[in-house]
């Protein structure tokens, strides 16, 4: 029997978690006998819930086959067959897969890449990337100093700032029209390239919807256009982070694909084996991949899990399953329900100044009162554990700007989550949010 102490790193100090020994779907069952939702999965994790039946299946096959092999000795079918898969709902042309194990490791290598690709371009001074605040990308010491948040401070002294364009729509107290968000953020972004000189600059890294910083912070239409528009006209590579938005979590398989945009570079994770394996990736444009696949070396940076097999085939089995499940679609009809049942819940409060996002992904920005739109100082942190007494998960991530923290908290079910199962999630969510 296991130790009922935790000596792990991961634990919360002064806090003892609940011990999960069984779940299925969005149902987690603890040792001590109780039943969560869990309508965050985790940490935006949980794409067709926990313990799907054929993505387990995979992976029990997969296993009686082989497990591993290393980049540079082996290729593998699994492997291949993701690749395929992937060029097939890839929202850019001719694109080119490579694998890893986390969102911070797909991060750093689209950095390896964009680098690479101008050294091989005759261009070796475009050194430095710009990306936004608030934004995550990742807890290592390259992907955090791409990252706009708080996380980063006490690592400061090793990171470089990139963050210095604000994400649109993140400060709802500006109340611009959407348009002149737009002309605001798009500014920003022109500023910077103009400050630090298009010649420096590899690529402009970004979340289409942000994710663990301002919870789905969702640009207003045309801004992703502009972006692609003035990565092209300056010549700097367009990097998108979908760790959390990717495959299907707002309804389409990547979250570009709500505006139309091809960009150069997708990172993705978490969800691509929702919870199974961990495993991530990068998509890249067949014409950036064709500058790195002409030269000798290709793209020879990596790591040891780089397109391991276990990894790979639950991931080709996790697009096969939202395929035949017709999940794209279930995330849009039940992202709308629950659209329209947190939008109820925020009329009947003075202290929800915004409901946001696409599809399964849903945030909520606390405030003191709609007219100042302050933040509700500890809101975030307060519903998300009424929520838990009420065996609920949601997630908490209060969220810095300027000199305000922004108190907000995010919802990401599974895409094959049920109206009955929503149903739920909100009247818990309701009650939480009446109590706190």
């Amino acid at each position: 029997m296991a130790s009922t102490t935790d000596f792990s790193l991961t634990a919360t100090p002064g806090r003892q978690l609940p011990v999960a020994v069984r779940a299925e779907g969005c149902r987690i069952w603890t040792a001590d006998g109780r039943e969560f939702i869990d309508a965050c999965g985790g940490a935006m994790v949980m794409s067709v819930g926990h313990c799907h039946p054929r993505l387990i299946e995979a992976l029990k096959r997969q296993a009686d086959e082989v497990t591993f092999t290393y980049r540079f000795a082996f290729s593998n079918e699994p492997m291949l067959e993701l690749a395929d898969l992937l060029r097939e709902i890839s929202p850019m042309p001719r694109t080119w897969s490579f694998f890893n194990s986390s969102g911070s490791e797909s991060v750093e290598s689209a950095i390896h890449l964009a680098l690479l690709y101008w050294q091989l371009l005759g261009q070796p001074a475009k050194t430095e990337f710009i990306s936004r605040y608030p934004s995550y990308h990742g807890s290592t010491i390259a992907a955090l100093g791409l990252s706009g948040t708080s996380r980063r401070d006490s690592f400061e002294a090793l990171l470089t700032k990139n963050a210095v364009a604000q994400t649109p729509n993140a400060d709802i107290r500006a109340r611009r029209t959407p348009a002149d968000e737009v002309e605001f953020a798009i500014k920003q972004l022109e500023d910077a390239i103009a400050t630090r000189g298009a010649d420096k600059i590899a690529g402009v890294f970004l979340e289409p919807i942000t994710g663990a910083s301002g919870a789905a912070v969702t640009p207003p239409d045309g801004y992703l256009q502009r972006v692609r528009e003035l990565c092209t006209l300056h010549g700097l590579l367009m990097i998108c982070d979908e760790t959390i938005t990717g495959f299907g979590r707002t309804g389409t398989w990547f979250g570009v694909e709500q505006w139309g945009v091809s960009p150069d570079v997708i990172t993705f994770a978490k969800g691509v084996t929702s919870g199974v394996v961990p495993f991530s990736g990068m998509l890249v444009a067949g014409d950036v991949a064709d500058v790195l696949m002409a030269s000798p070396d290709g793209f020879p940076v990596g790591h040891t899990f780089s397109g391991y097999p276990l990894g790979c085939a639950v991931s080709a089995e996790m697009i096969r399953v939202i395929r035949d499940e017709g999940l794209l679609e279930n995330a849009r009809v039940m992202g709308q329900r629950l659209r329209t049942g947190l939008e109820a819940i925020a009329a009947t409060t003075p202290h929800i100044g915004d409901v946001r996002g696409m599809g399964l992904l849903q945030g909520i920005e606390f405030v003191e009162d709609e007219e100042s739109l302050a933040p509700r100082a500890g809101a975030a942190a307060r519903v998300t554990a009424a929520a838990r007494d009420r065996q609920l998960m949601i997630y908490s991530c209060p969220t810095a700007l300027g000199s305000s923290v922004l108190e907000t908290v995010l919802l990401a079910p599974p895409l094959n989550i049920t109206s009955t199962d929503v149903d739920q999630i909100l009247e818990r969510l309701s009650d939480a949010i009446g109590a706190a």
